[in-house]
């Protein structure tokens, strides 16, 4: 099995470069512009097609070990994270950068999840609504999504006023953010591990 997921491995990360190619190619080149009749059009569809199918096969199968095997676990992330444990001191300082990682990780999360909920507007009042010549004020509220395509919506009356400003989610998507968790915990650990080590 250890044989048979390090050849597995390979084929990932030496498709990863393709797949990153196919997908910058596609970005700028537009298939419907040309004919699919084509054979050689088809033919390479199909084959791009088949490679990303592959790889995001060999994608859900390695992230499964990753979870559920823990010798995989530490053979593929300790070289993706760059750890090296040769010794009890070493052993000792991979200890605390993983837990000064956990707890920045988790205080960056929290302060996401708090972005996420909270929901600010700034309103124009109608002329009858105004106090003291005020004709602006701010709506704020918080909303929780259990499903991506739930609906949040703002207090009623604040969507009958002239809207100014309004901030309801997370301008980024949750693939962009994921990706930025990952990289922040490998940089957050290897800088801790330098910073120890001094």
């Amino acid at each position: 099995m250890k044989r048979f997921d390090s050849i597995l491995l390979k084929v990932f990360l030496y498709g990863l470069p393709v797949v990153v190619l196919i997908t910058v190619t596609n970005y700028f080149y537009n298939p419907g512009a040309f004919s699919q009749s084509h054979i050689s059009i088809r033919w390479l569809n199909d084959l791009t097609g088949l490679i990303f199918l592959i790889w995001m096969a060999l994608s859900l199968y390695l992230s499964f070990r990753l979870m559920v095997s823990e010798t995989f676990r530490d053979q593929v992330l300790a070289r993706v994270t760059f750890i090296r444990e040769r010794d009890e001191r070493e052993a000792l300082l991979t200890g605390k950068a993983a837990r000064t990682t956990f707890l920045t990780t988790l205080a960056i999360l929290i302060f996401l999840f708090f972005l996420s909920c909270f929901q600010v507007s700034v309103i124009r009042l109608p002329q009858e609504k105004t106090v003291n010549g005020h004709d602006k004020a701010i709506v704020l509220s918080i909303g929780f999504k259990l499903l991506e395509h739930s609906k949040i919506d703002m207090p009623k009356d604040a969507n009958k006023n002239e809207e100014i400003f309004s901030y309801t989610s997370l301008p980024i998507s949750s693939t962009t953010l994921i990706l930025m968790l990952i990289l922040w915990k490998i940089i957050s650990y290897n800088y801790s591990m330098r910073r120890l080590t001094r």
